[in-house]
């Protein structure tokens, strides 16, 4: 079995985004490894996005796709916080793109060994087993995946 050093945390601000990332600073602090958070704007928000600014002068589409980024990593530090973990600890990213796509292009990236992800994010099947970017890890990722359920 390969040695766990780097963690990375899928957040997709759900409800369980706290929990899985108490859940790998905990293990993250036991193992001594380091932890990565990645966030993706998906890239069907960023077309639809990229739509209303042609059609409108109200706002440019550079400027506020920017200031999702900027939203985006500011609620990353934001979870930090209120986990108590300083946020120097924890590299956070914020990608754009499909999804799961992303999620496999970051964990080449940052080197990792470990992804830890909900079952379910905020998409609109909440009757669903696994949400479509969970399901699609499952088959697709290059590393070992934990999953976590928001009632753990």
């Amino acid at each position: 079995m390969q040695d766990i050093r780097n963690i990375m945390v899928a957040v997709d601000f759900s409800p369980i985004s706290q929990h899985l990332v108490g859940y790998a600073w905990a293990l993250g602090q036991k193992i001594k490894a380091a932890i990565d958070l990645v966030n993706v704007i998906n890239q069907r928000d960023v077309e639809a996005l990229s739509k209303a600014a042609d059609v409108t002068t109200a706002f440019s589409f550079p400027d506020q796709l920017d200031k999702m980024r900027q939203g985006r990593m500011t609620a990353l530090t934001a979870l930090l916080s209120d986990l108590d973990i300083p946020p120097d600890a924890i590299g956070c990213h914020v990608r754009t793109g499909i999804p799961y796509e992303t999620l496999i292009s970051a964990i080449k990236e940052l080197d990792t060994d470990l992804l830890i992800m909900g079952t379910r994010g905020r998409g609109q099947f909440s009757g669903m087993l696994f949400g479509s970017t969970a399901a699609r890890m499952l088959s697709k990722c290059p590393v070992p995946l934990l999953t976590l359920r928001s009632d753990l």
